[in-house]
């Protein structure tokens, strides 16, 4: 029914509380229990009375009589439930023991009973008002005053019926405070004061005067809590129970008044801003419309200028559209364009429709007459043609319409139509002048959408250079994904993008690059999504839908994709990885029809890609060993140095293993020398399967190996040697017949630096080495299949 309530202040939530706190004592602590005198409790109950009979006629009023007319039904029933309870309130008051001619004869009995149907009617009435559709807009099936009327006869049926013969079924002669029939019916209030309160919070979230009327609802079941469990006399004013009614007409009031008074005046000052903005604006319009002659042709020529001007499509469909509805006194236009196969007219600009259709079909249609004729047609009565086709209004209903090509350079590229509710709307004049209309708003079109295409290719132009400059920055094939799916994305106005690379062993897609998605993407096997599979092994752009790549709908609920577009990059049909481009929405045809495009920019990312790729191969074998993998002799020189003095700065220490193999001479004599390759190879594997992630094994040479360990002590660093030793003692190695019968073992020598317990400065690199090699010698003397420790390096 209204936009999103604001929240009330700070103030006003302290003193619900503080209320809150003070009814809770009032009603469970037996301070209602108190007695005051007669004439005390009089003068409290009839204040409370008359403020809560005031509150109610004041809800009616400004509800029937203020500022908004369209209050909507829910505020309306609202209204009427508290002048019902007003009304009854009254004769509660009339009939209250101790009024001036009030005798236990005349009205004993009424005003219990009077109390307790308003009490029924403001309960059950509330229930009522909460079910219905929180929408604004006029009474349309129910006119005010039937309405009006039709409620105060119901309640003065009823009122005369409790007054006089009581007899309704079940009677209401209620002549004591603790009648069945009273404490029914207070029960009865409770539920239905709870039921609307559940029904508020449940149905009505974004009510504009939801807090007030949920505070309202609190305090009236406050109020019949209290008359439930309330043990006095009819003549014991009920404190709690009197107070927590008239907070409740309070906050009801507060809610009926944020409806009619405070947001109408709201929307009345926006709308003024809005009339003073479009009232300038119509001042600048008139100024120019009045430099204008008042020959047509000339209207025509300074119309064909302006139009012309507007080199953005959108902006120069939108003018037409709403320039042709103002010149042919009709209330909706359409601007339609053929596609390029002239198969349908795309709707491409509207005026007056709230759900434009998306084409225009060439059969049964007046734009289809037009593109055949090439001339202006106009229908007066379309009841008469119900073959043809329209856009589907939701207020009204099109009765006639009318429709003009629009050409350029003698070839028709679209039409123009406007449509009027009136019969015979139009004349064989406004079919001449929509017509010549026509020539001058398609070579309009014709210019903005040449502009558009470059502009279009001005852009290419420059995504493909920012995609050719991130490829050649970098060799971090991560760092061009990243950089390039945001290009991408950007160019083709994607909604969202994420950029894979293909792992080594070619079924494994790792998501590198994420825009516009909160969700995490982890790698995906490429064979797990088929259709994806299959557009990827076509090397080129593919459009396609959700269902290609679901993980998407699965795994990102907040990114609800409808349309993919699929980019492989591959070099010399080898796939290296891919880029999925998506839409949340409709996806204009011309971002998908856009694949040259797409894979110009795919074609420049995987050249980058390859580039990277091959730069770190051939940067690895300068680096790496190429029988074992490990780190070769001029890497393991760099490494150590480094680690030497980050340690010296750091004060952290540094050690190293020398490993080398016991008779591995007599092994290669044995078993061939490609036999053993393929132990050193076995050995490389089992060193770096079994040191840390921040050490470095390296090949020194031959058959001998070393260990950088940074910050590692000695002890440290003689359980791994020790751990490696026995791991050597226990596999078993290839022989020459191809099987792993082979054994052989292995010497380790292990030095140690720590900056903390030496002195000096940095130690030169060859020392720690021959350190090291030393120990591995007294290994080797002491019988081999040992680990040595050398002293702490100084």
């Amino acid at each position: 029914m209204f936009p999103l309530p604001k929240q009330t202040n700070g103030a006003n939530q302290f003193f619900f509380w503080i209320i809150m706190g003070l009814l809770g004592l009032w009603l469970f602590s037996g301070l209602t229990a108190f007695k005051l005198s007669t004439t005390a409790l009089l003068t409290m109950h009839y204040i409370m009375e008359i403020s809560s009979i005031i509150l109610g006629f004041i809800i009616f009023f400004i509800t029937w009589y203020g500022t908004n007319h369209n209050v909507g039904m829910q505020a309306c029933a609202i209204s009427l439930v508290a002048l019902s309870t007003s009304i009854f309130e009254i004769g509660h008051v009339l009939a209250y023991p101790g009024m001036p001619g009030v005798t236990a004869e005349t009205l004993e009995h009424l005003w219990i009973t009077y109390s307790l149907v308003a009490r029924l009617i403001w309960g059950f009435g509330l229930l009522y008002t909460m079910t219905l559709p929180a929408t604004n807009g006029t009474f349309a099936y129910y006119p005010n005053k039937t309405l009006l009327y039709s409620t105060l006869l119901v309640v003065a049926a009823l009122m005369a019926n409790v007054s006089f013969n009581n007899t309704l079924s079940p009677s209401l002669y209620i002549d004591r405070y603790d009648h069945p029939l009273a404490v029914l019916g207070r029960v009865l209030g409770l539920v239905a004061d709870a039921a609307a309160l559940i029904i508020l919070r449940r149905y009505h979230p974004n009510h504009v005067s939801r807090n007030f009327l949920q505070m309202a609802l609190v305090f009236s079941f406050l109020a019949d809590l209290s008359y439930l469990f309330s043990n006095q006399t009819p003549f014991v004013l009920n404190v709690s129970s009197h107070l927590c009614k008239v907070l409740s007409y309070y906050y009801l009031l507060r809610a009926i008044f944020v409806v009619v008074i405070q947001k109408p005046y709201e929307e009345i000052m926006k709308f003024k801003d809005e009339m003073e903005e479009l009232a300038a604006n119509n001042a600048k319009l008139y100024q120019e419309s009045e430099q204008q002659r008042n020959l047509i042709e000339d209207t025509l020529a300074k119309i064909g200028t302006i139009i012309s001007s507007q080199l953005n499509l959108k902006d120069t469909l939108d003018a037409i559209a709403d320039m042709v509805a103002d010149m042919m006194r009709a209330r909706q236009s359409c601007i339609a364009l053929l596609t390029k196969d002239h198969s349908v007219l795309q709707v491409a600009a509207t005026y007056g429709i709230n759900t434009p259709p998306a084409v225009i079909p060439l059969q049964s249609s007046l734009a289809g007459q037009v593109l055949e004729s090439k001339t202006a047609l106009y229908i007066d009565d379309l009841t008469l043609h119900p073959e043809l086709f329209r856009p589907q209004l939701i207020f009204s209903n099109i009765r006639s319409m009318i429709c003009a090509p629009l050409v350029n350079d003698r070839e028709v590229i679209g039409v123009i139509e406007a449509y009027s509710s009136d019969k015979a709307a139009f004349t064989e004049r406004d079919a001449l002048f929509l017509k010549a209309l026509g020539a001058y708003a398609g070579a309009a079109i014709a210019s903005a959408m040449l502009y558009e295409e470059t502009k279009l290719r001005l852009d290419e132009e420059k995504f493909l250079y920012q995609i050719a400059q991130s490829a050649a920055s970098t060799i971090d094939t991560d760092t061009i994904m990243a950089q390039c799916t945001t290009h991408t994305v950007n160019a083709l106005n994607a909604d969202m993008g994420i950029g894979f690379l293909l792992g080594s062993n070619g079924r494994i897609l790792s998501a590198k690059a994420t825009v516009g998605i909160d969700c995490t993407i982890t790698d995906v096997e490429l064979a797990a999504y088929p259709k994806l599979a299959e557009l990827t092994s076509t090397f080129k752009p593919a459009a396609t839908t959700i269902d290609a790549f679901p993980l998407l709908s699965q795994s990102c609920d907040k990114n609800t994709i409808k349309h993919l577009l699929i980019l492989p990059l591959s070099v010399d049909h080898r796939l290296l990885g891919v880029i999925i481009l998506g839409w949340r929405g409709f996806v204009a045809p011309d971002r998908l029809e856009r694949l040259p495009f797409a894979a110009l920019m795919a074609q420049q990312i995987a050249l980058g890609l390859e580039k990277a790729n091959l730069y770190n191969q051939v940067k690895a074998m300068a680096l790496a060993d190429g029988l074992t993998g490990l780190a070769n002799r001029r890497n393991f020189d760099l490494f150590l140095k480094a680690e030497l003095r980050r340690s010296f700065t750091l004060k952290r220490p540094l050690s190293l293993i020398m490993f080398d193999l016991d008779k591995f001479k007599h092994y290669n004599d044995t078993y061939g020398h490609l036999t053993g390759d393929k132990l050193l190879a076995q050995i490389g594997e089992i060193l770096r399967h079994n040191v840390r992630s921040i050490d470095l094994p390296a090949r020194y040479g031959g058959e001998e190996f070393s260990i950088i360990l940074p910050e590692c002590t000695n002890a440290e660093a003689l359980a791994i040697a020790e751990k490696l030793r026995q791991i050597v003692e226990e596999t078993h190695f290839p022989d020459n017949l191809g099987a792993f019968t082979a054994r052989i073992t292995a010497s380790l020598g292990v030095a140690t630096y720590d900056p903390a317990i030496t002195s000096g400065g940095v130690p030169d690199m060859e020392d720690l080495i021959a350190w090291a090699d030393k120990a591995l010698y007294q290994a080797k003397q002491q019988g081999r299949n040992r680990v040595f420790n050398a002293p702490l390096v100084q």
